[in-house]
């Protein structure tokens, strides 16, 4: 915001201190008074501002020479880009969700500022003075803050034959700043000594980058201007560092933007002082505005400037393979690179991974220029510029702030047994995905961040943005859908038993005896063992109840194979009541690896989102070569190593529902220009059909005294899909482990579905048993209607405490999201 400085004092201010600073670096900032100002201006500059303010609409960027040089062009042509707006990005049902706002940036460009260097030697003086009082000016135009810079290499001096430093002023510089920060000289002589032993002691280093010294204090800070004599210590304001930082990557000839975001009343003040601001000039700009910023946020992700020119040239060479950027090559905007410095590109989510179709194509002119660098004429005016694609999501967002609504106030329940408050974020995610197109209706993760802090330079946020952005360690820009990986719990029992049916080690009406805990050998003799316990005591049970009841010595019989182990004998087990000793007779871990790859585990699902991460495929031959029957065991009930993401046990589970399709999770419907036009459509994608396309993963050869790995091949037979689905239908029983939330309570719709509670961490307590305890993640995955499925619907407590448990945690919000889905099947349904 513009600063409402009395000019006549300001200008009275900068003459008494103009006499202060004898060096170039020094000098004090002078203006125009409002008086001369008019006397000029009525002659000639109204003609300039009617000028200046139809050219907004077009404004002016030089990008490069005709030989792409990096230095001064000398030929007399140049091209002149003025940008493209963004794309729009549409939920499915057209509503906006992330637009543009036309703004006015200050761009300084350095041909144009008054230069000691181009000046007779009587001259440069006065002219580094001039220059300092732009800078000067500007800043106090504008309220920008000033920093004190270091070029170590310059604060240093040369090293002696000793190996010391011979600046004589290195010692009282270091001294100052110790006055300053209240950081000892000698931690600031460390810091200059390890910028140089890190080569970077040429580039210039910011004192109190965090703590910017604001515009009313400038005479109180102007004196460390002629201080010192060495030229590496400076008092800058904010456009005096952006220019220095940009004179080793932007040609002098090319505009760098000062400052982002002007209104159009402040842009007009600005345009009627130009006369007082050489190289000062005004820009139009796009700022991106999220309508629902922390809604949206990690799905739309946002926009930043390129760090550094090395990735200014990557996403130049990039963009340079992308069609959409291919202009007629007889207009100037060919001749032009895609980005400049100043220009912004996707960072993070959908503005990162639709880049080339949001982006646009900039505008360009070739225009004649003279000696200096001003424009003389306009050679060939270009097409204009180009607006970006817009985008069509398959989000719906009614259903996505309902989601977000409901997963929320069960995460923030203030209920202490099933909270986590050594958590360092309270996070969870929830996924609604329609099962027979893999379309991503809904994809919430919390915490949650504003992406519109980003549109502002970090100065302008407020104490407690910064605490939200920072304290949790960036915590809140984690996409916890996608990219946070969690031990899926009982949820991943679904894919062990068809793993076991399809293996034929077990059929429906296999039964294994549940007394709740078991003793695992760790020799030939019963003793010593390890215990592996089930939550409950079940009885006998077959694979329809294992699944209903979520049983785990059930899982640990069909995973363990019969071979020999690390006991040197026959795996086996003992029954901790009766001590009857049981062979384990399962597929083992090898099988187990096979069916998880031909569930997509381990792999990214290929969704539209950049930061995906791949899940863990764990097993002897992926993670552990000592893996032991105990690691099998935790694999077959989803702990141990084995970690999903929220998303991919979603597309599981839509795989499950629609008989073994499955699908790639898609965020993208279709892509449009500026006409309507579809250019990009994105339709469904199938990864595989699970009971039709086989895969292969090594497995030991059976016939091989050695064991020695051969491909084999994995897909499960469409009867096994429905004894799952049928298992699945159970846990919503009146006896099944989702029974609380949705038995009675659903309407006539019919779910099927998985609860899962996996433990994390440290032991934080003590269970209802006296015994010790860990925090759990609770689960739950479902689809429905069971008879013509539609949606699967995945939600997650990822910061849950002691008795978090899937059953009591995670299914009331699957509940709710399915009467939102369901609104006619479930309004008969009470709580």
């Amino acid at each position: 915001m513009v600063l409402k400085l009395d000019e006549q004092k300001l200008a009275e201010d900068n003459q008494d201190k103009s006499h202060e600073v004898g060096n170039d670096r020094g000098g004090g900032a002078r203006t125009i008074s409002r008086l001369n100002f008019l006397r000029v201006g009525i002659l000639g500059s109204f003609g300039l501002l009617t000028w200046r303010l139809w050219d907004l609409q077009k404004p002016l960027a030089d990008n490069q020479n005709l030989a792409g040089n990096t230095q001064a062009p000398q030929a007399d042509t140049r091209y002149i880009s003025y940008k493209a707006p963004r794309g729009i990005i549409f939920d499915r049902n057209s509503k906006k969700l992330v637009t543009n706002q036309a703004t006015f940036s200050v761009t300084l460009t350095a041909n144009y500022l008054p230069d000691p260097a181009k000046g007779k030697k009587e001259e440069q003086a006065d002219l580094a003075k001039q220059r300092q009082a732009v800078y000067d000016n500007l800043a106090r135009f504008l309220g920008m803050n000033y920093y004190i810079v270091l070029i170590p290499e310059q604060v240093n001096g040369l090293k002696n034959k000793q190996g010391v430093y011979t600046n004589p002023e290195r010692n009282a510089i270091l001294n100052e700043l110790e006055k300053i920060t209240s950081i000892s000289a000698n931690d600031w002589d460390k810091t200059l000594l390890k910028l140089a032993a890190d080569k970077r002691d040429q580039d210039p280093f910011v004192v109190n980058e965090k703590e910017p010294i604001p515009v009313e204090q400038f005479d109180h800070f102007l004196y460390l201007r002629s201080k010192f004599r060495t030229d590496g210590f400076l008092f800058q304001s904010e456009a005096e560092l952006k220019m220095l930082r940009a004179s080793s990557l932007v040609p002098a000839y090319q505009p760098v933007e000062v400052w982002p975001s002007l209104s159009r009343q402040d842009a007009m003040l600005l345009t009627e002082k130009r006369l007082d601001y050489p190289g000062v000039d005004i820009q139009i700009n796009y700022i991106r505005q999220y309508e629902e910023p922390k809604l949206y946020a990690h799905l739309l992700g946002y926009t930043g400037h390129f760090t550094s020119q090395d990735s200014l040239a990557k996403a130049n060479k990039t963009a340079q393979n992308d069609p959409n950027s291919v202009a007629d090559p007889n207009d100037p905007s060919s001749k032009i690179n895609v980005y400049d410095l100043d220009d912004k590109i996707g960072v993070t989510g959908l503005e990162a991974w639709l880049e080339d179709f949001l982006r646009g194509r900039k505008g360009a002119n070739e225009v004649q220029v003279d000696s200096t660098g001003h424009i003389l004429r306009t050679v060939h005016t270009g097409k204009p510029a180009q607006p970006g694609n817009s985008v069509s999501l398959t989000i719906d967002s009614e259903l996505q702030a309902f989601v977000a609504d409901v997963l929320g106030k069960q995460l923030f329940s203030t209920d202490e047994k099933v909270i986590n408050k050594q958590a360092k974020v309270r996070e969870g995610a929830a996924v609604v995905m329609d099962v027979n197109t893999g379309e991503v209706l809904a994809l919430v993760g919390f915490p949650s961040y504003d992406n519109n802090l980003y549109n502002k330079p970090r100065k302008e946020w407020t104490p407690q943005e910064i605490a939200d952005m920072d304290d949790q360690d960036k915590a809140i820009q984690y996409n916890r859908a996608v990219s946070a990986r969690y031990a899926p719990g009982s949820c991943f029992k679904l894919i062990t038993a068809a793993a076991a049916l399809n293996e034929k080690v077990i059929n429906v009406n296999t039964t294994f005896n549940c007394t709740h805990l078991i003793n695992v050998p760790t020799s030939t003799k019963p003793t010593p063992s390890n215990p592996f316990k089930c939550w409950g005591q079940h009885g006998p049970q077959n694979i329809l109840d294992a699944i209903k009841n979520s049983c785990d010595i059930f899982f640990y019989n069909v995973s363990v194979s019969k071979g020999t182990g690390q006991t040197s004998g026959e795996n086996r087990y003992y029954d901790a009541n009766t001590n009857e000793q049981h062979l384990f007779n399962g597929m083992g871990i090898d099988a187990l690896n096979g069916y998880m790859e031909l569930f997509n585990l381990g792999q990214k699902t290929g969704v539209e989102l950049p930061s995906e991460y791949t899940g863990l495929l764990p097993g002897p031959q992926t993670t552990n070569p000592k893996w032991s029957i105990g690691d099998t065991m935790t694999t077959s009930i989803g702990q141990g190593d084995v970690e999903v993401t929220p998303l991919q046990l979603c597309m599981v589970t839509a795989c499950f529902a629609n008989g073994g399709k499955l699908f790639r999770p898609q965020l993208v419907r279709e892509v449009k220009d500026s006409t309507g036009k579809v250019v990009a459509p994105f339709e469904p994608k199938l990864i595989r059909d699970v009971t039709k396309d086989a895969i292969k993963w090594p497995t030991p050869d059976p016939k091989d005294p050695n064991r020695r790995l051969v491909l084999t091949e994995f897909r499960l037979e469409p009867s096994v899909m429905q004894v799952i689905r049928q298992g699945m239908l159970a846990v919503t029983s009146a006896s099944g482990t989702a029974a609380n939330s949705l038995y009675g309570k659903i309407g006539k719709l019919q779910v099927a579905g998985k609860t899962g509670t996996a433990e994390y961490g440290e032991i934080i307590g003590k269970d209802k048993d006296g015994n010790d305890a860990r925090a759990t993640r609770a689960w739950f995955t479902a689809f429905a209607p069971y008879d013509k499925p539609k949606y699967a619907v995945t939600a997650l407590i990822a910061s849950g405490g002691i008795g978090a448990e899937g059953s009591t945690f995670a299914v009331p919000i699957v509940h709710d999201i399915l009467q939102k889905l369901f609104p006619e099947e479930t309004k008969q349904a009470t709580k």
